[in-house]
């Protein structure tokens, strides 16, 4: 039974990747803003990308159970949010 309940378990985890995030918290996040305030309203990135003079940060989910996903980024430039991706209104 135990053995069961382990892998049901690891099933379900195992569904699930990435850093969990809402479009409507990724409206939240202005240009300006720092790392700080980014990861406060945001969580800590799924992965961040240099490139040349600035930082790509992205944020990625994907439930495999669902088969739903979503991504966001936002360019960093010395600390701050440079740039705002398009949103989508409706997800």
């Amino acid at each position: 039974m135990r053995l069961i309940i382990t892998c049901l378990l690891m099933a379900v985890l195992s569904g699930c990747a990435g850093t969990s995030f809402s479009f409507d918290q990724a409206r939240n996040v202005e240009v300006g803003m720092t790392e700080a305030e980014v990861i406060s309203i945001m969580g800590s990135p799924s992965s961040v990308f240099s490139r040349g003079d600035h930082q790509m940060w992205v944020w990625s989910y994907a439930n495999g159970l669902t088969g739903t996903s979503r991504a966001v980024s936002f360019k960093m430039v010395d600390g701050k949010v440079a740039e705002l991706p398009a949103i989508p209104n409706s997800f």
